[in-house]
């Protein structure tokens, strides 16, 4: 794989060769010593992982599909038989392939869908009347121990995303009890600071792109508690927010230099600043109103925008 520093050696060589310390006739014999674009055994290895992860989710979803299209002529123990092989048949390559992690992870991953579609096959055929987000929610809790051993961050994300799933469909089951948008942003803002401050002591949860993807989810649903606190008179929603948006602050640029989280923590400021002026404005649809909302739009993005391209010089530093 390439090295993780591969845009700190980038810096390093533009450096050097603008300083002149590195002649124009060394630069390509440099650049393949610094590893800094793929081999072409890199590619190969990436496409064929690629390749292997694109087959092993298509085969278990395929299976899943096949018992569904064919539910009348398929008999009732030939489908649980289907899933059940199928599923022992992944978790004995967890078991065979012990050197190989790829196959490993796979294996767990197709395994967990498996045990999702044997539970929706249980539930299809007996027809036990439980609500739609009982499925899920008892799939994340069956698959707790596949989770755990994986020790593969995909396999979290795949955990949070079913918890996000039955707590969205219990809210709209049971909405007088939870609203959807507080529900998935108090979860998704949980499980990305569980998640950071796990980071740390696990290595293989300390995957830049999950943890951004977390921030992500977190901050959209954060935006709908604001945009309804601030609209609805609801002080508390706002309040909730803007304790998010100094923490997001706080960690990703005085604690953990992250500017991807800045740029969502700046997008989020944007969005929330543009839906304040409206809520103060006293006709929020007239010229004048969409003339200031142009001038906030364009001028504080040009400044977040410098501002962040100053952290991007100051993380490459």
């Amino acid at each position: 794989m390439i090295d993780s520093n591969a845009t700190e050696t980038r810096q390093t060589l533009a450096d050097l060769i603008e300083h002149k310390l590195l002649s124009e006739q060394d630069v390509p014999e440099a650049i393949t010593i610094a590893e800094i674009y793929r081999s072409e055994q890199q590619w190969q290895n990436f496409m064929g992982t690629m390749l292997f992860w694109f087959g092993s989710i298509a085969l278990a979803f395929s299976l899943i599909f096949f018992i569904a299209a064919n539910w009348q002529e398929i008999g009732l123990m030939s489908k649980f038989a289907l899933i059940e092989v199928a599923m022992l048949l992944a978790m004995f390559a967890y078991v065979k392939f012990k050197k190989n992690d790829i196959i490993r992870q796979a294996s767990l991953v197709v395994s967990m869908l498996f045990v999702g579609g044997l539970m929706a096959l249980f539930g299809q055929t007996y027809q036990t009347g439980a609500d739609p987000w009982q499925l899920f929610f008892n799939w994340a809790i069956v698959t707790i121990p596949w989770v755990l051993i994986s020790r593969f961050s995909v396999m979290w994300l795949i955990w949070v995303a079913l918890l996000n799933l039955s707590l969205s469909l219990f809210s709209q089951t049971f909405g007088s009890y939870l609203d959807t948008n507080w529900a998935l942003f108090l979860l998704n803002s949980f499980a990305l600071v569980v998640w950071q401050t796990s980071a740390k002591k696990y290595t293989w949860l300390n995957k830049p792109w999950t943890i951004n993807l977390l921030a992500l989810v977190s901050a959209y649903f954060g935006l709908w508690v604001y945009l309804d606190a601030l609209f609805l008179d609801k002080p508390l929603g706002i309040l909730i927010w803007c304790i998010w948006a100094v923490a997001m602050f706080y960690v990703y640029r005085m604690w953990l230099l992250n500017v991807f989280m800045l740029a969502v923590w700046s997008l989020s400021i944007l969005v929330a600043a543009n839906a304040l002026l409206i809520r103060v404005l006293p006709n929020s649809f007239d010229a004048f109103s969409f003339l200031l909302l142009t001038f906030l739009t364009i001028g504080a993005g040009t400044f977040l925008t410098v501002w962040l391209k100053g952290l991007i010089k100051e993380a490459q530093a």
